[in-house]
């Protein structure tokens, strides 16, 4: 999915959704809901969007989910709502630099306030409809697996966001900590769907 930089931060300003490009390394960390989003497929982008030190408009994306994984559709994960699927929007200091599973990631803050749906009828199918909660916990940025390739979401998203390749992530994180250096350890978030591009 090619992301044209001028053109999100337009998307963005539609919606009405705040823009950071004043300075270098003032990140949009964004994710891009694929059209037909499958269950269990890495089928999504998560980016970011940002000016580098020479001014340089730069957009990266890596591939990921932005659903739970069919396993947690089918085994709820402590909710008796059902699994969490993150309501596309833009959620403001939801993140900071911490950890998952004990290595760097963006870990759900405690300003975070977090929309989602619950799917809750165990039949693998994403659930994108109906009540809206805001009962989350633990909803994070993170990867699959640092020992492994992973080809498909299983037990690695319960609604996280979850960018598939390591070294990917390892790059997304880079850049996250770089920004944090400069403007601090909070991080907000924007969610779109591809119709919306």
């Amino acid at each position: 999915m090619q992301i044209n930089y001028e053109h999100l931060k337009q998307v963005f300003k539609q919606k009405g959704y705040a823009f950071f490009d004043n300075n270098s390394y003032n990140l949009n960390v964004f994710g891009i809901r694929g059209k037909h989003s499958l269950v269990n497929e890495f089928d999504d982008v998560v980016g970011l969007a940002f000016k580098d030190t020479l001014g340089n408009k730069q957009v990266l994306c890596f591939k990921a989910s932005t659903d739970p994984g069919y396993y947690w559709l089918k085994h709820q994960m402590g909710n008796s709502r059902g699994t969490a699927i993150l309501c596309p929007g833009q959620y403001k200091q939801c993140w900071v630099l911490g950890s998952h599973k004990g290595y760097d990631a963006l870990q759900q803050s405690d300003r975070a306030k977090f929309k989602v749906w619950r799917d809750n009828n165990a039949n693998g199918v994403l659930d994108e409809t109906g009540a809206v909660y805001a009962d989350v916990s633990g909803l994070n940025c993170h990867t699959t697996s640092f020992i492994k390739e992973v080809d498909k979401v299983g037990k690695y998203s319960a609604g996280c966001q979850v960018i598939q390749d390591d070294l990917d992530f390892l790059v997304f994180l880079s850049i996250i900590k770089k920004s944090a250096a400069k403007y601090g350890n909070y991080f907000s978030y924007t969610l779109l769907r591809q119709e919306d591009l």
